[in-house]
């Protein structure tokens, strides 16, 4: 059984997905992992560290990260320790 605190953070990370401007599925591709540029702090690459697949990367346009290959494990490393929550991991709904 989840804890109170996770099911809340779930429900808000849900919730703040359909939000996400990047989030859209009106894209060519849609990728997993979504990062919110606005909130994305530049240079800090915490999320790049985290990830055990190494499928984030720094974008040169931008200087923020984004996701270079689409090898998500899914594992939300990245989304738990972006300290702005600018991450989000959009989990199929098969593996749910």
């Amino acid at each position: 059984m989840k804890s109170k605190k996770v099911e809340d953070r779930e429900g808000f990370k849900a919730a703040q997905a359909l939000t996400v401007g990047h989030a859209q599925t009106t894209r060519v591709y849609d990728v997993p992992v979504v990062v919110d540029l606005s909130k994305c702090i530049t240079g800090c690459q915490i999320c790049i560290d985290s990830c055990p697949v190494d499928c984030l990367a720094v974008n040169p346009e931008t200087t923020k990260a984004h996701m270079k290959y689409d090898e998500c494990w899914y594992c939300l490393a990245c989304e738990l320790d972006c300290p702005k929550d600018a991450i989000t991991v959009k989990i199929p709904f098969l593996i749910r």
